[in-house]
Order: structure tokens, then C-alpha cells, then sequence
């Protein structure tokens, strides 16, 4: 038994200290980022925003009025959204908007199915991108909510730096359960470390709620050819555009005016289902971002597997209570530097329930995710 705490022990410090170093980098990316001052301009870019939409009917109205009311020139930017199979009134509830507004700008496509490929939002926005007129595309989902600058920030972000693919920060808004606050507060702690491994140009994950890129550099890298994931439009087209581009191609949007807003989940096994959805892209990841994933993981994995085995054996209780203290110590700075960001300070208040639920799923979802099955949008999906 000894010996095997020994070794037990001996891992967590492995995985602890590459995790720190992990973690201490993209802190530092972080504070080193420069929050992006948009000045008035003429914009010249033009943009197509894509919305991949199923069974969105109570959602799809208030994205589409939030688009309605950008403040970016209404002559260079237009809207496509890609029906994906929906089996509610999306469709209609689309088509009247745009009727009923007179928005020719704004277009709803119906997506045919090809009836072999599981890769049904990387097929929607594809057939977005085919009819688009815009040189800059932007991404984001049916049941998001974007402020009136949004777009004319992503355009004057575009046009000072130059980039080829730019990432945007995420977060949820009116959470008004405990459940949901959890959620609220891990969520942002993910997107903190996107943009911090952006900033030291080491990117290792990106969201599709809020993404852009040059269409031209799509097409380049062969869009999401040769990519079966149902899951993973975002980050394993920022792969390829790493590969082809190099990672100082792709930058984080520090702008509070940039924000795009989502709902957390409602109960435990949409959280889940999502989680698993995630982590079930796991295995189509390169070297750099798969020894991340695994440093996370393991570390987690050998926190909760300590605090299981501290329930028989008391005495080393203290240790891992220890490591998890430190872990949380490690976090606080990138965490709480984002949270202030995004105006969400009181979601530190939650900070302890988090840390000690969070390598309960991080293990769970992480080992379903392997199988590659889940459901998803009334879908089962097999990757």
C-alpha cells in the first residue's frame, strides 16, 4: 500500500507540475493582452455572417434582431442561415422575418441531407460559405445573443491586425439557478485559457458561437474536408488554419463590445450530453492540444481517484486537500482576471463548489467521449 501512495503521490506532482506551467503561460497571455480600442473608420469588409439553425423556433428571433440592429454599414454585410433539417417552425418563423422586415440581406437556406455524413452543422455552414459574398465569415449559433457592435468590431479588429481567423469571447448570460451560475463560472474559465494560449500564440481551442475567418483561407485549407467529427467546426478548422498559416494567423478579440451570449444548460444531462459532445473531439486532436487534454484530464482524474480513496483511508486526507487547494491557487489569477472582463465577479462567489465537481465530470465525460456516441439536437451520434 505504501508504495503505491508513493506512486500515487509521484504522479500527482508530474501532472501537477506540468499542469502549473500549463496554466502559468497562459495567465501570462492573458494579462499581456491588450484589450482592442475600435476608433472610427470606414469599414471595407465585407461580411457574411453564417447561423447554423435546428429546431431553434423559441431561439432564432432574437438573434435575428440583434443582427437587424448592428451598427455596421447594412450595405457590407449580409446573413445566411442554413435550416439544418429542423423538424419544428424554424423555417417559417425565418422566412416570415425576413419577409416580414423586408431584409434581403438576410437569406434562409434549406440544408439537403447527403445521407451518409454525421458532420451535419460542418455541412450547414460549408453550404453558408459556397453562396457567401462576404471576404470575412462569422459564425455564431441560432440561440446566441450579439450586441448592436459586434460585427463592426470583429471588422475593425479584422481590418488594424490583419489576421487570418479571429476568435471572440463566449459567455452565458441570465443565469438564474445555482446550476447554472456553476456552469457560467467554469464555462468562462475555458474560454480564459483559449485566449491566453492565444495571446503566447499557442492555440489550443476556439468557439464557433463566435468565430471568424477569411474565406478565401477556408478555402485554402480545403474547408473541413477530411474531418468526420460531427462535432469540432471550430477548433479543428483552427488547426488547419494553424498548420497552414502558422499560429500568429489566428488571434483572440479582446473587446468587451465583442461578447457573444449564450444560455447555460437547464439540467444535468444536457450539460452532460454537451460535455461529452466536446470531449468526444479529443481524439482527432494534434500532439500539442492531445498532451494538454491528457495533462488536464489525468490531474483531474487523479484528484477525484485521491479524494475517493481518502474516504478509507483518512490519513491522507490533508494531502489532497492540498493538491486540490493548489490547483485552485494556480487558477485563480487567469480565472479571475476573465471574470472581471466579462462582468462577472459575483460568479467567484461559486469558485469551491466548482473545483470540487469539476473532476467528477471532467472523468466522466472525458471516458464517454471516447466512444464517440452521444445525442445532440434530437440526433445519436457516432463519430
Amino acid at each position: 500500500m505504501y508504495n503505491l501512495l508513493t506512486i500515487y503521490f509521484a504522479l500527482i506532482l508530474l501532472f501537477g507540475v506540468l499542469y502549473f506551467i500549463i496554466i502559468f503561460s497562459y495567465t501570462i497571455g492573458w494579462f499581456k493582452l491588450k484589450n482592442f480600442k475600435l476608433t472610427n473608420r470606414d469599414f471595407k469588409t465585407t461580411l457574411t455572417v453564417i447561423i447554423p439553425a435546428r429546431n431553434e423556433e423559441e431561439n432564432i428571433l432574437k438573434i435575428l434582431n440583434d443582427l437587424k440592429k448592428q451598427e455596421y454599414p447594412s450595405n457590407l454585410f449580409e446573413v445566411i442561415i442554413i435550416d439544418d433539417h429542423s423538424t419544428d417552425n424554424t423555417y417559417n418563423i425565418i422566412a416570415n422575418f425576413i419577409k416580414k422586415n423586408n431584409m434581403p440581406a438576410f437569406k434562409i437556406i434549406r440544408q439537403k441531407s447527403d445521407g451518409i455524413s454525421n458532420t451535419y452543422k460542418k455541412n450547414a455552414i460549408t453550404k453558408g460559405i459556397e453562396v457567401s459574398k462576404g471576404e470575412l465569415i462569422v459564425t455564431t449559433d441560432a440561440d446566441c445573443r450579439v450586441q448592436p457592435e459586434w460585427l463592426k468590431t470583429i471588422a475593425g479588429f479584422y481590418e488594424t491586425k490583419g489576421c487570418k481567423m479571429i476568435v471572440g469571447p463566449v459567455a452565458y448570460y441570465d443565469e438564474s439557478t445555482i446550476f447554472e451560475k456553476l456552469q457560467s463560472l467554469e464555462f468562462l474559465s475555458l474560454i480564459a485559457v483559449a485566449a491566453g494560449a492565444l495571446a503566447i500564440d499557442k492555440p489550443i481551442m476556439s468557439n464557433g458561437a463566435n468565430l471568424a475567418y477569411e474565406k478565401e483561407a477556408f478555402k485554402n485549407v480545403d474547408g473541413f474536408s477530411k474531418d468526420n467529427f460531427s462535432s469540432g467546426d471550430d477548433i479543428f478548422l483552427m488547426m488547419k488554419f494553424r498548420k497552414m498559416f502558422g499560429a500568429g494567423s489566428i488571434a483572440f478579440l479582446k473587446n468587451k463590445n465583442s461578447f457573444v451570449y449564450t444560455k447555460a444548460k437547464k439540467t444535468v444531462k444536457e450539460f452532460i450530453d454537451q460535455r461529452i459532445r466536446w470531449a468526444s473531439k479529443n481524439r482527432g486532436f494534434d500532439i500539442n492540444i492531445l498532451f494538454i487534454s491528457v495533462t488536464v484530464y489525468f490531474l483531474n482524474l487523479l484528484l477525484l481517484s485521491g479524494a475517493i480513496t481518502s474516504i478509507f483511508i483518512p490519513t491522507i486526507f490533508p494531502l489532497i486537500t492540498l493538491a486540490f487547494g493548489i490547483k485552485l491557487l494556480i487558477d485563480i489569477p487567469i480565472l479571475s482576471g476573465f471574470v472581471k472582463f466579462a462582468k462577472k465577479t459575483s460568479l467567484l462567489f461559486y469558485i469551491i463548489p466548482v473545483y470540487i465537481f469539476y473532476p467528477i465530470y471532467i472523468v466522466i465525460s472525458g471516458a464517454w467521449g471516447i466512444t464517440g456516441k452521444y445525442k445532440w439536437k434530437e440526433r445519436k451520434i457516432k463519430n
